[in-house]
């Protein structure tokens, strides 16, 4: 029998071959999916939507080694045009492959999933402005898990119709809120790398599903932070914990901006939500200093030296603060330093920990693996 091993360095050489997903398809009342159900008029249609496929307990497809390396091909066919029936292919068509890819092209192809299914949804940020009122009113019942009336479901296009439709039936799909009214439609992150999970080194398996649960749900809300403090240091703990155990991970890099960006958060919050009071001397909320002197016995950690480094700031005086970190009369835009400014300019003077905004452009806040930020 054909090896069903397929390799990336050999994918380019076989772009001439033409493989529909309906040969990969046991032949049955799910085989109507041969053409991939991808136009627009078979959207219109609104074909059965079934539920997702249990890939544990759905049978393994009997594929060749030309069928596994066509899979990539496949899933770029993938747009927002098609119908969760060739979402189903694809999940079908991994069973049989993932077993025998090698780590790199398992990598290869959790990528492109989740790219593909970036194109499956489509952007909805702009219909959520056109559409605002029958909008919210859909997404609304979806989050709160209510039937979605019959006439606000009529008001949206076909296409945001269908996608709905998959939430209330239970496809992979889900609604998310994301602050001020608005919502998104995204993919259920933990049905994604449970697909992938069985198949990766310990590292990667680590960081993935560390992503599914976390990305979720959101991190930013108008510019605060959607999360609790708690959240912020635990998220923060994590990832330094991360890149100490897997220094050579493949992730490396990308679990260190999430350090850095949880790190610079849980000290500084953001333009919208500050943990302590302007003046840098109590927190505002009793349970957060108990939280940060804990974290400051941490053995080990860059976060526990901040932590001290902060606590020991909170303490000093207005003067004693000037002294050693003095202050110039205007700021950088040739203001006046008011009180605000001034603590804000003295604290990062302190614990010198610099934007993680200025050096990374990944976004790892949407998906199970982070993209360049010109890729979203």
């Amino acid at each position: 029998m054909q090896s069903l091993r397929f390799s990336w360095t050999t994918l380019g050489v076989a772009t001439s071959l033409v493989f529909g997903l309906s040969a990969c398809q046991p032949q049955s009342t799910e085989s109507s999916i041969s053409n991939e159900a991808n136009t627009t008029e078979q959207i219109a249609q609104k074909p059965a939507i079934k539920a997702p496929l249990k890939l544990d307990t759905a049978p393994a497809l009997a594929v060749d080694a030309k069928t596994c390396l066509a899979l990539n091909d496949a899933m770029q066919n993938v747009n927002n045009e098609s119908n969760i029936e060739a979402i189903y292919a694809v999940q079908q068509t991994l069973k049989a492959c993932l077993p025998t890819a090698s780590n790199a092209e398992v990598i290869a192809l959790l990528k492109s999933y989740q790219a593909m299914y970036t194109r499956f949804l489509g952007n909805n940020d702009t219909l959520d402005a056109v559409f605002s009122e029958p909008f919210f009113a859909v997404m609304s019942a979806l989050e709160q898990k209510e039937k979605v009336p019959t006439e606000d479901l009529k008001k949206l296009p076909p296409r945001l119709q269908y996608l709905v439709e998959l939430v209330q039936n239970g496809a992979d799909v889900s609604v998310q809120y994301l602050g001020e009214g608005n919502h998104n439609l995204t993919h259920d992150l933990q049905a994604m790398a449970d697909i992938f999970i069985p198949y990766l080194q310990q590292d990667q398996k680590a960081f993935i599903e560390r992503l599914a649960k976390d990305n979720q749900g959101i991190l930013w809300n108008d510019g605060g932070i959607a999360i609790s403090f708690a959240e912020v240091m635990e998220h923060a703990v994590f990832w330094e914990d991360y890149i100490a155990r897997y220094p050579h991970g493949y992730a490396y890099q990308d679990a260190k901006q999430l350090s850095e960006t949880y790190r610079y958060l849980l000290f500084f919050g953001s333009e919208n939500t500050q943990w302590t009071d302007d003046t840098i001397h109590e927190f505002i909320a009793p349970e957060y200093r108990p939280l940060m002197l804990k974290l400051a016995r941490r053995p080990n950690s860059v976060l526990a030296k901040d932590a001290q480094k902060l606590l020991d700031f909170m303490s000093l005086s207005d003067s004693q603060r000037q002294d050693k970190y003095p202050t110039p009369d205007i700021d950088e835009n040739s203001y006046e330093m008011d009180e605000w400014a001034v603590a804000r300019y003295q604290i990062k003077e302190a614990l010198s920990i610099a934007s993680p905004w200025q050096v990374n452009n990944k976004n790892c806040f949407d998906g199970v693996v982070c993209v360049e930020q010109d890729m979203q």
